[in-house]
């Protein structure tokens, strides 16, 4: 693995990190508030949230620049998969409300 992909690696990892972690607390406040207002949790903000708890784990486990890294790559597209499932179940929490 040269240099320039091990660099590369490591800017998509904080991205990934940063993405993650900015969800991770959007939602948690979301869902904090929803429990102020007395009102219950939808599983698909619970999804969200493990969702986001995941990545934001994988990420930083994954950060450091080893040699095998690239083999991660089916962790990575289950993860894009999980996140498409649940951006596409926050889509439909906003429909629900007409």
């Amino acid at each position: 693995m040269g240099g320039t992909s091990k660099a590369c690696n490591v800017i998509l990892r904080v991205w990934e990190l940063v993405c993650s972690a900015v969800v991770l607390g959007i939602v948690a406040k979301f869902i904090n508030m929803v429990i102020r207002a007395g009102g219950q949790n939808d599983s698909r903000l619970i999804y969200t949230i493990i969702v986001a708890s995941i990545s934001t784990l994988y990420s930083l486990l994954f950060m450091p620049p080893f040699l095998y890294t690239f083999l991660a790559f089916p962790a990575d597209f289950i993860l894009f998969v999980m996140w498409l499932i649940a951006f596409c179940l926050l889509v439909t929490v906003s429909d629900t409300s007409n």
